[in-house]
């Protein structure tokens, strides 16, 4: 990767040090100009003033002798000097000597010391005045402090390179090399840095090996989440095989119905019609296509949504003449912006259901004659006379015992017998009504139980049509035919019960009243005394 010029480690510290040292230069550079030409100033003065005294002496001596030849080499000894301008000799106002121009002397460059008398203790002789050259100080001073300055910079200067030599040299190459050789390390491999014997001990050995336990860590990361992401991706396509290939319908739909995704067996067992109404550019909800089921499929949904378990349900379609049943499960999840959504499972259990239907008749019916057996039988006479207990309605139970059936069953056999048991069968259904209902009650008793109207559909002219019906010839093969009669007991629901026990036994006590009497008639059950009140007798004869 690039790094751009002034964003380099480097150059910032680099900057950043001379910058500093600049700042620190400048400032000391023009404090020690200062101090220095301010120290060189005082010297030069002091150098001069110490030249003065160590000659006034002799000044003085001239001065009080006023001695001119001696006063003129005292002046010249003093002006011999470069810092002096100019320097007279005065005995109070009389002038003995002098060198140079003293006019329009400075007070700022005017040096004036006092002769004392050389014989007489505290007495002024005199005065040497002494016109010094401060600009010949000032560039004395200047270019020793200049000097100094320049010494100073240069010292900085090499101080400065050896500072950013040693700091690029002991850290900026170290961490351009680690940077370096991170840069070239792939995340995830087994590379790592290797740190110099030198600097195993010190900051750049703590830090390569830091790096190196933090890409132990991202190789780990990294080596877990390859894994994880195959066995995600493994679950994924398995999840997906799963919900393509399954036999059972998925889709997802929302609390209105709308359809989200489905699988391909959802949409063959939902049909393509209904699936296009479903996903087309017109979406329509699962709720309206399911037409009268939809009130049964809502409120599946309703529940679903308000208890955690997943909740079943049976729905009847029809496609054309055909009617399928499709079974729900309906289960409530929430997505990843926590908008309750609902899986439909769904299942054709057509097969399921009509297996159940032919299982549930065979268990109902008998195997020989294909009438309701007894305990099937008794169930729809109770469901018949639950509904009829607050209706009005009267039924009639008819008790039948075949005549004349054992001598056939013993002459010819059990296979004669079931001959006349189910052509019996045949023709009793044949001559009854779809809504009555014929129970072989065992053996050869069958019970019939219709409904009672002493207008339309008296019980006595039933049981005369039925004796009619039965007595019939019945052909065991071509060459041979039996007869056989019947015996009957009626009893009518409410007039002589509403319990119906007590029904198919008081229609049972009429027939046996049959049964001793003549045979081959009926009787209505009576609550007299005998208990049996004959109503009809039909004699073998006719």
């Amino acid at each position: 990767m690039l790094i751009k010029f002034f964003d380099r480690i480097a150059t910032r510290l680099l900057i950043s040090v001379t910058l500093v040292a600049i700042i620190i230069a400048s400032i000391s550079s023009y404090i020690f100009f200062e101090r220095t030409y301010q120290l060189e100033f005082e010297q030069n003065r002091t150098s001069l003033q110490q030249l003065v005294q160590a000659i006034s002496h002799t000044a003085a001596i001239a001065t009080y002798l006023e001695d001119k030849v001696l006063a003129k080499e005292v002046i010249e000894g003093i002006a011999a000097n470069d810092l002096v301008k100019a320097v007279e000799l005065r005995a109070e106002d009389k002038l003995i000597a002098s060198s140079g121009d003293m006019e329009g002397i400075k007070d700022e460059n005017l040096m004036v010391f006092s002769l004392n008398s050389p014989f007489i203790k505290n007495e002024v002789v005199g005065s040497l005045r002494v016109q010094v050259n401060n600009k010949l100080i000032q560039t004395y001073a200047t270019d020793v402090a200049v000097e100094h300055v320049i010494l100073i910079s240069i010292h900085s200067l090499v101080l400065i390179l050896v500072i950013m030599f040693l700091l690029k040299y002991q850290f900026v190459d170290l961490i351009q090399m680690l940077a370096k050789k991170l840069h070239d390390i792939k995340p995830g491999s087994d590379q790592r840095i290797e740190g110099d014997v030198v600097h195993v001990n010190d900051e750049i050995g703590v830090l390569a090996n830091d790096i190196n336990q933090l890409l132990d860590s991202v190789e780990q990361t990294l080596s877990r989440e390859r894994t994880l992401r195959k066995e995600v991706e493994q679950l994924e396509h398995r999840f997906r095989s799963i919900f393509e290939q399954t036999s059972g319908g998925i889709g997802l739909i929302n609390s209105d119905g709308f359809l989200k995704v489905h699988n391909p067996s959802f949409e063959k067992i939902m049909g393509e019609e209904r699936t296009r109404r479903l996903t087309g550019q017109d979406k329509e909800s699962l709720f309206s296509i399911l037409e009268e089921e939809s009130l049964k499929f809502k409120h599946a949904v309703s529940q679903a949504l308000t208890v955690t378990d997943a909740v079943s349900v049976d729905l009847k379609i029809a496609d054309g003449d055909c009617t399928r049943w499709i079974h729900c499960i309906i289960a409530k999840m929430i997505d990843d912006t926590d908008m309750p959504l609902l899986e439909v499972i769904i299942q054709d259990v057509s097969e399921r259901r009509k297996s159940e239907q032919n299982f549930k008749i065979q268990a109902e019916l008998d195997s020989l004659t294909g009438l309701y057996n007894r305990r099937a039988g008794k169930e729809k006479i109770q469901q018949k006379l639950d509904g009829a207990r607050h209706l009005g309605i009267e039924y009639a139970l008819l008790m039948i015992d075949l005549d004349n059936f054992k001598p056939i069953n013993d002459q010819y056999g059990h296979n004669a017998g079931d001959i006349v048991l189910m052509t019996v069968a045949k023709r009793l259904v044949e001559h009854l009504r779809s809504d009555d209902i014929v129970i072989r009650w065992g053996g050869d008793e069958i019970v019939i139980f219709v409904k009672h109207n002493k207008q339309q559909t008296d019980a006595a002219y039933i049981a005369q049509k039925l004796i009619a019906v039965i007595r019939t010839p019945i052909a065991l093969d071509k060459n041979q035919a039996v007869n056989v009669g019947a015996s009957i007991g009626i009893s009518i629901f409410p007039t002589n019960s509403a319990n119906l026990d007590l029904l198919v036994q008081r229609a049972d006590e009429a027939m046996y009243q049959v049964k001793m009497n003549s045979k081959n008639g009926f009787n209505l059950y009576s609550e007299d005394a005998s208990r049996v009140e004959t109503v009809n007798i039909v004699s073998d004869s006719s």
